[in-house]
């Protein structure tokens, strides 16, 4: 691995190319210097080096993991098109629609910043996933973009250097260990953690190296005696190679575990290459016959590997003189896409395409998240908490292993084994017992889902499943379902409106219709009306379309007559009522939730900038409305029983009730009612009054 603040030239890139490259196609590589740097020629990065140096030392960095020749060549043309006159057609004409392709790729992500408000930072993340699926040599080479730009943050000011490490831990670290690009994720933590923590950091280099120091002996000791008893026992060929661990990596253990420096026990890891999975179970009982192994220190990540392909055996051994040594067993086949993670697919030496799988699952899921995330902001946290490996594995009833995330529930489960089975989970058995589908899993346990066709996704189970997969189809299933019900608000909210403005729908023609859905980009009538439910499209831009541009009208008042049917619900912070003065606030996942207008939390949402009306709402005769009032009483016997007597005889049902005891002669009963309108509410506090026992009733 080259210096970090060491200047790479062209002619050390060609000479680690020459490794596995064909001549051919390192003048290739040599070319695309050539236009690079003509391209780029006067401009120079903050430290004051040409920018030409920049895309090499990315290159260097590809070809230290010997990435294919498109990558490369790309690699050092990444910045042409975004900040040189150099277009996507004299690159195709150059070097090819692959290329091209790529650079174009890496060139949509350039300038993506995280920094500044939740929702644009939202909005950037969502693109830089999206040009990933589409390529994921765009996001290996944004990666090495990235490490480099870390190697060199020593010439900006020291906010600049957090912030962007910060971003890098939470973002670009995360991704690069879930694609396994293990040697681009290690420096990046370690980067980070140098410039975020520098004392911590230099502190933990110094203690590293004064402990490995003394032990370098004993430890190449234990190497020696390793290598011997494999020797012996029949592996000439396993190769033995040793490591200390990283400052990062021993902090945060640290940290997790509340554990002093002299408490950490693996500071120093050997990694045991064999030439399969067989020899590496073999090998493990014969270094255990060598030196005693810790207890519960045993990982087996062949039979369970990690999400993004890693696999190895751990184990930490007892070695002399009170020393414990980690050891990683591995096949050389494990050992290469340890190394390489999703890079291995387009390695030199890959002639295959499974390798291509450790990432397009993962994809899978993040497409599946982009489509049915109702917002950027959504997409990027249900993203980031994907991006953590598992710790949870189960079994099926067929004994097939599932890995999930740690605190996974049964809803989780039957999500991750089939979207059909999640959607119609009614209940399940855990290791033979039956099991409500909130349960969290624990490793090792046996999950049997039980279906029933009947049985269909509730917005409550947003609150049960944590997985992304579970959760996306969860919402896809709820909006198909409520799509209907959108529809029908939208358009009642845009009819109601144009009502108001005396405007005949019917004198409206096709023209207009089709000018007003070009200008809000929906494709039909029925897209414009539920993207109105949803408040994607406000009522009085709709408006305005329709009527033309010189048209300046805003929506503040609509009539409501018949609220079943179409997606409107009623706050449960202040159980509106026909009668009341109320207000209409348009949410992005429930349609309209109507407010009494002294609710406090309609003050919060006008403060939010969510679009609001003003509604007259006239309910139809039939239906009926919940209300919430508290009734003060004297603490004695038989109240109840008498208030709920009164109740009955009007007709009228408790839907909840709560006692609260506020000294030794005062009660408040809070319930809940159901009435239909202010009026019919009004008689019960008169009938509630004429009981002597009762001192107050209010509404809540």
């Amino acid at each position: 691995m080259n210096s970090p603040d060491r200047r790479i030239l062209i002619s050390e890139l060609c000479n680690t190319l020459e490794n596995y490259m064909s001549k051919g196609q390192i003048e290739g590589v040599y070319q695309a210097y050539i236009v690079a740097a003509t391209a780029h020629d006067g401009q120079y990065r903050q430290s004051g080096e040409a920018y030409v140096f920049h895309p090499i030392s990315v290159a260097m960095i590809l070809a230290e993991l010997k990435l294919d020749y498109y990558c490369i060549v790309a690699a050092i043309l990444h910045d042409c098109i975004e900040d040189t006159s150099v277009t996507y057609e004299q690159i195709k004409r150059d070097f090819g629609d692959e290329i091209a392709h790529i650079v174009e790729g890496v060139s949509k992500l350039t300038g993506l910043e995280f920094h500044s408000n939740t929702d644009k930072q939202a909005q950037n993340f969502r693109k830089l996933f999206l040009a990933m699926s589409d390529d994921m040599r765009v996001m290996i080479i944004k990666l090495a973009d990235r490490l480099h730009n870390m190697r060199t943050l020593g010439s900006m000011r020291r906010d600049k250097q957090l912030r962007i490490a910060k971003e890098t831990v939470e973002i670009h670290a995360p991704i690069a260990r879930r694609l396994g690009l293990n040697s681009i994720r290690v420096e990046l933590d370690n980067l980070c953690f140098a410039i975020i923590y520098p004392f911590r950091n230099k502190v933990l280099v110094n203690q590293i190296k004064k402990q490995c120091g003394n032990r370098k002996k004993i430890i190449s000791h234990i190497q020696t005696e390793i290598k011997n008893r494999l020797d012996q026992k029949g592996m000439p060929n396993a190769d033995i190679n040793g490591r200390k661990k990283q400052p990062c990596s021993i902090y945060r253990k640290m940290k997790i575990k509340h554990l002093k420096f002299s408490q950490v026990l693996d500071m120093y890891a050997l990694r045991v290459i064999v030439a399969d999975v067989a020899q590496c179970y073999q090998a493990l009982g014969i270094i255990h016959n060598l030196y005693k192994p810790l207890p519960g220190k045993f990982k087996d990540y062949v039979a369970l590997p990690k999400l993004n392909g890693y696999q190895s055996l751990h184990t930490v051994l007892f070695g002399p003189n009170k020393i414990f040594i980690e050891v990683q067993i591995c096949s050389s086949d494990m050992h290469f896409i340890s190394e390489y993670g999703i890079a291995a697919h387009w390695h030199y030496k890959s002639n295959s395409n499974h390798k291509s799988e450790l990432a397009n699952n993962w994809l899978g899921s993040l497409l599946d998240i982009q489509q049915n995330s109702g917002t950027s902001i959504e997409f990027l946290e249900e993203t980031k908490a994907d991006l953590f490996p598992s710790k949870v594995f189960v079994f099926t009833p067929e004994g097939d292993i599932i890995q999930l995330p740690y605190k996974s529930t049964v809803l989780d489960f039957a999500y991750m084994v089939h979207t059909s089975i999640g959607n119609h989970t009614l209940k399940a058995k855990v290791d033979q017992v039956n099991t409500p589908i909130s349960t969290e899993l624990k490793s090792g346990q046996t999950i049997e889902v039980i279906t029933d066709d009947r049985a269909t996704p509730r917005s409550s189970w947003l609150q049960i499943a944590i997985t992304v997969k579970a959760r996306s189809s969860i919402k896809a299933y709820l909006k198909n379902e409520s799509a209907a019900e959108l529809i029908q608000l939208g358009e009642y909210l845009l009819t109601n409106a144009l009502d108001y403005q005396n405007i005949d729908t019917d004198g409206i023609d096709e023209a207009q219709w089709l000018a007003c859905l070009k200008a809000l980009n929906c494709d039909s009538k029925e897209d414009m009306y539920m993207k109105i439910g949803l408040s994607e499209i406000l009522v009085s831009v709709a408006l305005n379309k329709l009527q033309g541009d010189n048209a300046k009208y805003a929506a503040q008042k609509i009539s409501i007559h018949k609220t079943q049917g179409k997606a409107i619900s009623f706050a449960h912070c202040c159980h509106p009522i026909p009668g009341d003065k109320v207000t209409g606030v348009l949410t992005t996942s429930k349609g309209m939730v109507i407010h009494r207008v002294i609710c406090a939390n309609l003050v919060h949402a006008k403060n939010k900038n969510a679009q609001w009306l003003n509604i007259d709402w006239q309910a139809d005769k039939d239906e009926e409305f919940k209300a919430m009032i508290a009734v003060d009483v004297a603490n004695q016997r038989g109240t109840l029983a008498s208030i709920a007597s009164v109740i009955s005889k009007m007709n009228i049902n408790i839907e909840h009730l709560e006692i609260q005891e506020k000294d030794n002669f005062i009660k408040s009963l809070n319930m809940v009612i159901s009435v239909a309108n202010i009026t019919q509410l009004n008689e019960v506090f008169v009938q509630l009054k004429t009981l002597e026992f009762v001192r107050d009733v209010s509404r809540v």
